[in-house]
């Protein structure tokens, strides 16, 4: 499967139909941590340097912000009309 340009990657996450949440394991100084991240369209996504929540609802809005600012992003573009 050929990689995704920047513009369908845009356009994939500007047009996810759900956000989610989901929960990644990291060792921090010798300790297992847990925290709450965005997903769209079953894949993490990042916003800005402090992307790991501490909370399932804060990750939702993550996600949320995320897609917004894609959608934002594409319709500058002129690739998406709503």
């Amino acid at each position: 499967m050929p990689e995704l340009t920047y513009e369908q990657k845009l356009i994939h996450y500007a047009t996810a139909p759900r956000a989610s949440a989901g929960i990644i394991c990291q060792i921090e100084n010798g300790d297992t941590v847990n925290h709450w991240c965005g997903k769209l369209r079953g894949k993490f996504v990042q916003t800005g340097p402090n992307w790991k929540k501490a909370s399932k609802q804060k990750a939702l809005e993550s996600a949320h912000l995320f897609r917004e600012d894609c959608r934002a992003e594409a319709k500058a573009k002129g690739l998406l009309c709503f």
